[in-house]
């Protein structure tokens, strides 16, 4: 009787040479058939083949066995042969443990109401803020010129916006602050900031980073839905950036928020990464779209115990996230009364979406090659007259 126990297989391939771009076509054919054997890839990586590394590194589990074995002996492979004999020149394959929260892979498009979710991605952040306060470099906002990445390329944009180019003195409230690092820098550029947050573990890791150097803020527990419910007055700016609004379900009460808080004349900003970036397999060794660029309501339900900073994991791994074309944010902005007086698009990124991203001034961007066929983050300031 075969076992029904599940099988993980890490694969090793090195390309014949010249022959890289072929080795990962001839492999996307054959990752094409698992998921008619019931398995799935786990994680892919590419190399550069030198010093006797493999061009690819491929994580794939199957289900058990028989469903192993049928792979394996799946006529539609064993038509692709002479091509794998073509391009490979060498492969390693051997079974290995992975841990089942390690296996972190999109569970599928579902129906969720928003308070299941909105708690299942509270839990992730609040594991994340303690992860993120160890990971962030906290040590460097002891020095009191210090600004986060982030704030440092968007204060220069911002402030084209603002009344006599500065926020020095002005009312800004920070949407989605997460642990304040963007807030403080703000506040160091000389606002008085407010930042708004779901996650009480990562107000309270920004109030303790605040009193540790020095910062003034105002640190608000609260859903960005019910923002304008949750704080007092009007303001100048209200401003959000980077990786936000993906996490919510509903960009019309979205914008509702930001028009309210504004006072009027007030100036929104947003940096985030780009829908189109947010559709492409961040895995395939080459611009692929795997994910729906256009939501129809339905949530992004992932699985994932890892965070963009750091080694560490967390304990509450499901998330989930809604796709929001650009069509859908302008529309938002405009159907609540704002302006749109500034829009942009960028090629880099303050994390690495995808392992084939390369280092660059200011984070990272895809290889050189490809660094113009697709943006990475969008920027729009709108002002609410």
């Amino acid at each position: 009787m075969a076992s029904s126990t599940p099988v993980t297989l890490c694969c090793l391939l090195w390309a014949r040479p010249g022959l890289t771009s072929a080795l990962n076509a001839y492999e996307d054919a054959v990752i094409g058939l698992l998921s008619d054997h019931g398995a799935k890839i786990v994680q892919r990586a590419f190399g550069a083949g030198s010093a006797e590394h493999p061009h690819e590194v491929q994580l794939y589990s199957f289900p058990d066995q028989a469903a192993l074995d049928g792979f394996l002996t799946d006529p539609r492979r064993l038509e692709l042969a002479d091509e794998r004999d073509r391009v490979v020149a060498r492969t390693e394959l051997f079974p290995v443990t992975v841990p089942a929260r390690s296996l972190a892979m999109i569970s599928g498009v579902v129906e969720i109401d928003w308070a299941s979710a909105r708690e299942a991605n509270r839990e992730n952040w609040d594991d994340r803020a303690a992860l993120h306060e160890q990971a962030y470099g906290l040590d460097a906002f002891d020095d009191p010129d210090h600004l986060s990445d982030v704030v440092r390329e968007d204060l220069p944009v911002l402030s084209r916006f603002v009344a006599n180019g500065s926020i020095t003195g002005l009312d800004v409230c920070h949407l989605q602050c997460h642990i304040g690092t963007d807030t403080i820098s703000l506040a160091r550029g000389g606002a008085s900031v407010t930042g708004i947050d779901f996650s009480p573990a990562a107000l309270r890791t920004a109030a303790r980073l605040a009193d540790r150097v020095g910062a003034s803020a105002t640190w608000v527990e609260s859903d960005v839905l019910d923002a304008r419910a949750a704080v007092e007055g009007e303001f100048d700016v209200v401003y959000t950036s980077i990786g936000t609004i993906t996490w919510l379900n509903d960009l019309d009460r979205w914008a509702e928020q930001v028009h309210a808080l504004l006072k009027p004349g007030g100036t929104f900003f947003i940096r985030d990464g780009h829908p189109a970036l947010y559709a492409l397999d961040e895995n395939a060794p080459s611009l692929t779209t795997r994910y729906g660029y256009f939501g129809d309501g339905r949530a992004q339900q992932w699985d994932d115990d890892s965070t963009y900073a750091g080694s560490g994991t967390v304990a509450h791994a499901r998330t989930y996230e809604w796709p929001h074309p650009l069509s859908e944010v302008i529309g938002s902005l405009l159907r609540a009364g704002l302006r749109l007086v500034h829009f942009d698009e960028g090629k880099t990124l303050p994390w690495r979406f995808s392992p084939r991203m390369v280092e660059v001034d200011g984070g990272f961007a895809w290889p050189e090659a490809e660094r113009n066929l697709i943006p990475c983050t969008y920027t729009l300031v709108a002002r609410r007259d």
